[in-house]
């Protein structure tokens, strides 16, 4: 089911499937990518209790082996609705029986939109139900139409970022997992120049980048800018070896495994590890210019 919120500036629709956004739209224009099955057919996927890809798809908790899917559970799920104002939505999910198979852990997960002008405000919220520590990581994996105008063509858009930044690009394997890194330079150390084939080896995954980014022109006014404070990683993307109409930038606050390595959640050291009948919450946010 789909919900929509709004104010003066934006119109959203958010579906309970993933709490995952369907449409985000300015002065009725559209700024979400619209799924494409030959392409990429998610929209805006919202990614928990795993960032990325495992190693055949396992991992091990407490000595014993665990299986889950690329980014996560949540984007399978069908959340309930906590909360809904006019500008404002919490949508829910918690652990049972059927994600006790796959991730040992009591939770509750929350993600909360909420309008302020231009901006949409996106909060996850993890409660650790359970007696111990719970292991995680998150984030958002929005697509972003591109070319915005469609009279211009894809590689008139860069990234621009907030600060001058020397990032790594961590690297992966055809199978999306980390295989080692790298410096990546950006022009004048904050922008990326958009083409199609620097997708062709699957996402580019920053760390020490700037915590500000924005999707622009110079040929047109329209952007989105992505700010994401407490993430640690930034994943930008499309499908790869394609030529498609949009990007994705993606907040993480982890990585994937590493490759050929079944990882032992307790010792991943860039997960999140939040102690028992602990909360923890992230906020990052998307404004549409």
């Amino acid at each position: 089911m789909d919900y929509i919120i709004k104010n003066n500036d934006l119109t959203v629709k958010i579906s309970t499937l993933g709490a995952e956004l369907q449409s985000i739209k300015k002065d009725n224009i559209e700024y979400l990518w619209q799924g494409d099955e030959k392409s990429w057919k998610n929209k805006a996927t919202n990614i928990f209790p795993y960032v990325g890809k495992m190693t055949e798809g396992k991992y091990i908790y407490k000595g014993q082996t665990y299986e889950m899917g690329s980014h996560g559970l949540a984007r399978h799920i069908d959340f309930s609705v906590e909360e809904k104002e006019d500008e404002k939505i919490t949508f829910k999910m918690s652990s049972n029986e059927d994600t006790l198979k796959n991730y040992p852990f009591l939770f509750d997960y929350f993600i909360t939109y909420e309008l302020k002008e231009n901006t949409i405000f996106i909060t996850s919220k993890v409660v650790n139900k359970d007696e111990k520590t719970m292991y995680f990581g998150l984030g958002g994996h929005p697509g972003f139409i591109t070319p915005i105008d469609k009279g211009l063509s894809f590689d008139d858009y860069y990234l621009q970022f907030d600060n001058d930044c020397i990032v790594n690009n961590i690297r992966v394997t055809e199978k999306g997992l980390i295989r080692g890194k790298e410096e990546f330079s950006l022009k004048d150390n904050k922008i990326l120049n958009l083409k199609h084939s620097l997708f062709d080896d699957d996402a580019l995954i920053f760390e020490n980048m700037a915590k500000g980014v924005t999707l622009k022109t110079d040929k047109d006014s329209k952007s989105v800018y992505v700010k994401y404070d407490n993430m640690t990683y930034l994943g930008i993307w499309h499908t790869p070896k394609t030529e498609v109409d949009f990007v994705c930038i993606e907040p993480w606050t982890s990585l994937s495994s590493r490759d050929g390595i079944i990882e032992d959640i307790e010792k991943q050291d860039n997960l999140v590890a939040l102690d028992a009948k602990k909360e923890y919450e992230n906020t990052w946010s998307i404004g549409i210019n």
